[in-house]
């Protein structure tokens, strides 16, 4: 029994660290410190103390903010105002997502084959992600204009002429159509490059046993993609839930008016902007803010769940 013991503690004891190792993991914690404490200041910081303004009454201008408990969370869920804009970026979300993914998967396909100019191509859809959503807000606005807009004059040629940026029915779809065109590029180079690591073996064996085009699409393609469509279902959802730039563009607010328009189109991020910047209720906003980040929680965990049965890796 006792030389057991010690052959047991002979194996958990560590050698100490040589001056070399000792130097390179002093190197390293070095070089990860600007980021971790990045991190920690500018994102770990301001989320811990949205949780604390979120009890608080504060208009950003007093002293210090007053704690008042869960008052704003019984408001908040007492707001109508709160609901309509939930459901407007469910509305959003789920318009961007599945539309900009199928489009991308046909894209990143006709993209990884051996087309002249593939290089030209992949760098055009790209573009859109480096370029600033203002610009894009801006230069569509134009384009969704019912008098002067490029949009509307072949729909005139069948007698439509719908006033996107004016018509409740409208400028949500205008929305979702401008928010596809600027990420597909992303979900296109993330989908080629996951084209790009299925081994060519599985494509040649199906070849042999007589399989079309189609079916190795959606025998051997889709599967092997699924990590990488997964990956792209859980930032892009995340990203169109806090999405900002375009909506508040697109509805040209400059104050707190509020109108069928303007409602139509208000998200959560928007929601969280108008009350905290703009009525100044600073707690009221974080509120929401919290409400916001416990939803893409929750949202994000049951993705990871469903993805048990939905993803396959090789």
């Amino acid at each position: 029994m006792s030389e057991t013991k010690t052959v047991a503690k002979k194996l958990v004891t560590r050698k100490p660290l040589n001056r070399q190792k000792k130097a390179a993991w002093m190197w390293a914690y070095i070089f990860i410190a600007p980021i971790t404490l990045g991190t920690l200041v500018f994102y770990v910081g301001p989320v811990l103390y949205s949780f604390y303004m979120s009890m608080t009454n504060w208009d950003g201008l007093r002293a210090e903010p007053m704690f008042i408990g869960v008052d704003n969370f019984i408001k908040l869920f007492q707001d109508p105002m709160i609901l309509k804009e939930f459901v407007n970026t469910l509305v959003f979300s789920f318009g961007v997502v599945p539309v900009s993914i199928m489009l991308a998967i046909v894209l990143a396909s006709f993209l990884n084959a051996r087309i002249p100019a593939r290089s030209f191509f992949r760098v055009i859809y790209f573009l859109p992600i480096v370029t600033m959503p203002v610009a894009i807000s801006l230069v569509w606005r134009y384009l969704f204009n019912s008098s002067l807009g490029l949009v509307n004059i072949p729909l005139r040629l069948f007698g439509l002429n719908p006033q996107w940026l004016g018509d409740p029915n409208w400028i949500m779809p205008a929305i979702i159509i401008v928010s596809i065109w600027s990420s597909i590029g992303y979900a296109t180079v993330i989908l080629i490059a996951g084209l790009q690591s299925i081994s060519r073996t599985y494509y040649e064996a199906s070849e042999i046993d007589g399989a079309g085009t189609i079916a190795k699409f959606f025998n051997i393609t889709l599967p092997l993609l699924s990590p990488t469509i997964f990956f792209l279902i859980i930032t892009m959802f995340i990203s169109s839930f806090k999405s900002f730039d375009i909506v508040f563009m697109f509805s040209g607010a400059t104050n707190s008016a509020r109108g069928p328009v303007t409602d139509t189109i208000r998200t959560m991020v928007y929601g969280i902007y108008d009350r905290g910047f703009v009525l100044r209720s600073m707690g009221y906003a974080s509120a929401q803010a919290v409400l916001l980040f416990v939803f893409i929680m929750l949202f994000t965990g049951f993705q990871f769940y469903m993805q048990k049965k939905t993803v396959f890796y090789e």
